[in-house]
């Protein structure tokens, strides 16, 4: 007779301070698919975090509970997401790096009571942070294979990564740089989006459309190049939606240091954060992402391939991968790659930049070629493949079916004496 434990779901805990409902994070959101289509696979998931987010318009899809869970009494609030559960240790700030010690406690102090409880499988987590590392360490301790992901180019070293068995990236571009800089081997999954929340049902195809104008996304380049076409091309709109970049800080920042303080430009329309990015979506023809900084994958710009979009985007890190044909891919000039990301071409580098959007608003043929490429591109972003990715990269480590043993779990067991 076979145990009825051999039946059972695989067990993943999901265990990190940021809250995986957070809409300013790019990689937030990508976890967040990513637990959903594994409980669809039939895993068993719970979530402990925090009320930390990457930006205060993260904070949108909790706007109608945020009174609720600050006048929580409990130090913990429980979400539901269905098919998720988030539970959260309330925080006194969303900002990380002003997370308390005592904060930080209560999230470790539920952490471990959910590993005894919850016995998972799998600890699944990112970040580099000492409780990061603890949390690591303490499923280590206890037989759990842990996994990390990873989704952008800021990690040095190996110490974040010793307790982990698995790291997981969006992209080639971004476990090959891995490999080369810090030799650990990430392995891509691809990206997690959900196409009914984000294709338009209709593509007007009138703007140019940039999201989070934060200097590191090339914010002030985007300036610089709208400043140049006001005059001459007024016709053709900019629709710039906020995340965590504010784009009246940084245009009133650049104009004042030219010289012509502006608080506003008559061919840029302003977006605040939005849950809903597919009327955003239905306005745009192109889609401009200069990033500057290492950019993994760049989920706006699959989105956008997704919508047929196409887009020009900055020759560097994951998004020529996620772009291939569907758009243009533009060399800056090394400066410009340099934190804290202030530096922009010169003026016939932008003339280069103002004549590619033209011919994508001036020649339609050119343009109707480009979206029939963006749309095929965008088919390689399908959440089947990627979720199918994601099962076969776990699968070794599931199959340990750690949840299972019966062993004392409790490092430094011989200070216990008998159990």
């Amino acid at each position: 007779m076979s145990h009825p434990n051999t039946r059972r779901r695989p067990r993943l805990l999901w265990a990190n301070a940021y809250c995986l409902m957070d809409l300013s994070s790019g990689a937030s959101m990508a976890v967040r698919e990513m637990l959903i289509q594994l409980v669809g696979q039939g895993y068993e998931v719970e979530i402990i975090g925090a009320t930390v987010f990457d930006a205060e318009s993260g904070r949108l899809p909790l706007r109608a509970q945020w009174d609720r869970i600050q006048h929580s009494s409990s130090p913990v609030v429980t979400l539901k997401d269905p098919p998720l559960t988030h539970r959260l240790v309330k925080t006194a700030s969303i900002e990380r790096g002003a997370m308390t010690t005592l904060e930080q406690t209560r999230w470790l102090d539920l952490y471990t009571q959910t590993l005894e409880r919850f016995r998972p499988d799998l600890v699944f987590f990112y970040g580099g942070r000492p409780l990061d590392l603890l949390a690591a360490d303490e499923a280590h301790s206890r037989g759990i294979p842990c996994v990390a992901y990873l989704a952008n180019g800021n990690y040095r070293g190996t110490r974040w990564c010793r307790d982990v068995d698995l790291i997981l990236t969006d992209s080639e571009a971004t476990a090959s740089h891995y490999r080369m800089t810090q030799g650990i081997a990430p392995r891509a999954i691809g990206a997690f989006i959900d196409a009914g929340r984000v294709v338009a049902p209709h593509h007007e195809r009138r703007r140019v459309l940039v999201v989070n104008p934060s200097p590191q996304k090339g914010g002030a380049v985007v300036v610089m190049l709208a400043l140049l076409m006001e005059q001459r091309r007024p016709d053709i709109v900019f629709e710039v939606v906020e995340s965590r970049g504010s784009w009246q800080q940084l245009l009133e920042q650049m104009t004042s240091q030219l010289g012509a303080p502006r608080d506003s430009l008559g061919n840029v329309v302003v977006t605040p954060t939005t849950r809903d990015m597919r009327p955003v979506y239905g306005r745009a023809r192109l889609l401009l992402a200069p990033s500057l900084w290492w950019e993994s994958f760049g989920r706006v710009s699959a989105e956008a391939m997704l919508n047929g979009i196409p887009a020009i985007v900055s020759n560097r890190g994951g998004l020529p991968e996620v772009v291939g044909e569907g758009g243009v891919h533009l060399d800056f000039p090394e400066v410009c790659y340099e934190p804290p990301y202030g530096r922009v071409p010169g003026r016939q580098w932008l003339e280069a930049l103002v004549q590619h959007i033209e011919r994508f608003f001036d020649d339609d043929a050119y343009h109707e070629a480009m979206v029939a490429r963006a749309r095929a591109q965008g088919e390689r972003h399908g959440m089947a493949t990627s979720t199918e990715r994601l099962c076969a990269a776990l699968a070794p480590l599931v199959a340990r079916r750690a949840g299972d043993s019966h062993a004392d779990r409790r490092p430094n067991k011989q200070l216990h004496g008998p159990a």
